[in-house]
């Protein structure tokens, strides 16, 4: 308990400072209420030993309790133990609560207001599964529907898992619909239930396993049957860890579980769990694994069942005049054997460093498998390149090996070409033998006939030539006398002028 305060305290004073001021404003008002229900019973006389089922309140020690909790923890941690162990009052469960969570908070119930005017994605599925769920028709439906809606806007990273609504039942029971919403954040962040929440779930797996190691601890003979029966601890503890065993118990169990998680942390569920067990031991060993796990689920707190008596009072929730024929459960009975299983802090972290210690080496082991299954991957795929590769090769050497037989068909006929060209090659030189004179008398004349036709055009040259010699002698002299008379023409002209030139004047 003091652990669990002082890790309170710490994440308070991690806050921003307008979230610890709002935070001190809660407590306040806790106070102011506490002492409104104070004043409110001592004019009534509700809470005394007249009041059928519900104990009498020790009003001195719980405000004491209200008035300085960190006081009262510090310095009796024994009696304020017992006082939890033995269940805390009705009227003042959903006060205590908010003061040991740390909850109260005018900031955050403005922030729920604020967030009930939002749409959530997961409206639908709350909506499902709220209309499915007997336990939560122990609260009101809608004030149900708020505070998870709002908290799937809160924390959109865990958004809704359906246990949720086992976790917000009680709390509503107990306390204002603004109010539930602000313990069920510090549930979630401050006692890390968040973590059981989230997507791969990784606080859930922690408390399976520490579970299982304290279970082997304490029980081994239990522990062995149920390994060898093959059952799980995630099949049957899941949903202990994920709603605070309210999947399956009844509401007074349920409640008195809350006082002492809310007041210890998660921890002491490992607690009722290995309770659970250490009390059924016998019927266990006793099953096979059908009736094994049908006993693990549905079964296993039947054994605090008082069948003689009857519920007149749902753990102080419902009226006097109410009544029920539900059977009663010996929960002091079940939350003691829970206190007789002694569990140290230093256990708990071993086992959880054990955990990460073999979560790591099978992550390992998962990326070394994924890493070779990658790899046989390519070589099958390089495997079946190859194949294919090695078909196409096939396919060529036959079709090179249908062209060498074509190649050596095609050999033999140009073999036989070549033998009948040789034979005309033979017949044409032994017809050239045979008429070379004649051939060279008929080259001769020709000749001949070729050296007559060019003496004659050498002649005709000869002439050619003495006839161009002939003009341009003619054209010399032409041009000779072209100049004298282009004299002439310019010295008569140059007369013309002068008798112009006189005529001109003399007129």
């Amino acid at each position: 308990m003091l652990s669990r305060m002082a890790a309170t305290r710490e994440n308070v004073q991690a806050k921003e400072s307008s979230e610890r001021e709002s935070h001190l404003a809660g407590v306040q008002k806790l106070k102011e209420g506490f002492e409104s229900l104070r004043e409110k019973q001592a004019g009534s006389g509700f809470g005394t030993e007249s009041d059928g089922d519900v104990a009498a309140i020790d009003w001195d020690f719980w405000a004491a309790v209200v008035a300085d909790y960190a006081t009262i923890a510090r310095t009796k941690p024994s009696e304020l133990t017992r006082a939890v162990q033995n269940g805390l009052p009705p009227p003042l469960r959903g006060t205590i609560w908010q003061l040991m969570g740390a909850s109260k908070s005018p900031l955050l119930e403005e922030i729920y207001a604020s967030l009930l005017a939002e749409a959530s994605p997961h409206e639908k599925g709350i909506r499902r599964d709220l209309s499915r769920t007997s336990f939560a028709k122990n609260a009101s439906e809608e004030a149900l529907f708020n505070v998870i809606k709002a908290y799937s806007l809160w924390d959109p990273e865990v958004g809704y898992i359906q246990g949720m609504a086992f976790i917000t039942v009680p709390l509503l029971l107990c306390m204002r619909e603004e109010e539930a919403f602000g313990l069920l954040v510090a549930l979630m962040r401050s006692y890390a239930l968040r973590d059981l929440y989230l997507p791969e779930m990784p606080g859930l797996h922690i408390k399976l396993y520490q579970f299982d190691r304290i279970l082997e601890d304490t029980l081994p003979s239990v522990y062995v049957h149920l390994a060898r029966q093959g059952v799980l601890s995630s099949m049957y503890a899941s949903q202990w860890f994920l709603t605070f065993f309210a999947y399956k118990f009844p509401l007074p169990m349920v409640l008195r579980i809350f006082d002492i998680v809310v007041a210890e942390g998660l921890e002491a569920i490992l607690r009722f769990g290995i309770a659970l067990m250490r009390r059924n031991a016998d019927a266990i060993m006793q099953l096979d694994f059908d009736a094994l796990l049908h006993f693990l689920k549905d079964r296993l707190f039947d054994v605090y069942l008082d069948g003689e008596q009857t519920v007149q009072h749902k753990a102080g929730l419902l009226s006097r005049t109410q009544s029920s024929t539900e059977p009663v459960y010996r929960v002091n009975e079940f939350v003691a054997d829970a206190y007789s299983v002694k569990i140290l802090p230093a256990t708990l972290k071993k086992y959880e460093t054990e955990y990460s210690e073999l979560h790591r080496v099978e992550r390992e082991r998962i990326e070394e498998v994924e890493n070779l299954r990658t790899a046989n991957g390519q070589l099958t795929l390089q495997i079946r390149r190859l194949e294919a590769s090695m078909a196409t090769l096939n396919r060529e050497h036959i079709e090179v090996a249908n062209e060498m037989v074509q190649g050596k068909v095609e050999l033999a006929k140009l073999r036989d070409e070549n033998e009948d060209m040789k034979a005309e090659l033979e017949q044409l030189r032994q017809e050239v033998a045979a008429q070379p004179n004649e051939l060279e008398s008929k080259y001769k004349a020709e000749m001949d006939q070729i050296m007559q036709r060019n003496l004659e055009i050498m002649n005709m040259n000869q002439t050619l030539e003495d006839q161009i010699a002939s003009l341009e002698k003619q054209l010399v002299e032409t041009k000779v006398t072209l100049a004298t008379t282009n004299d002439a023409h310019e010295s008569l002209k140059g007369k013309w002028n002068d008798i112009k030139k006189v005529f001109d004047v003399a007129l």
